[in-house]
């Protein structure tokens, strides 16, 4: 984000495939941007990625949804912040 553009409520999307993590930012535009993620699990990616958006000024919304699951466990989830 440059600091010409107003912060707007985000979706993180994290997908786990093959032991790497990846991660999308959605924004409202539906634009989207990559996310690093050092966590080897989706529980831990969950966990450090909604740390560092609290720290950049969001407030989580509602609680990390499971979308896609392999075996009973997720491999890819999806969350909201806003502003």
């Amino acid at each position: 984000m440059t600091n010409t553009e107003k912060p707007s409520p985000i979706e993180v999307w994290l997908h786990q495939g093959n032991m790497q993590i990846t991660g999308t930012v959605v924004h409202e535009d539906e634009t989207t941007d990559g996310l690093g993620v050092d966590s080897l699990s989706i529980r831990g990616a969950e966990r450090e990625i909604t740390g560092y958006f609290i720290n950049q000024g969001y407030t989580p919304v509602g609680r990390w949804e499971t979308t896609a699951e392999d075996r009973g466990e997720p491999v890819e989830v999806m969350r909201r912040f806003k502003v």
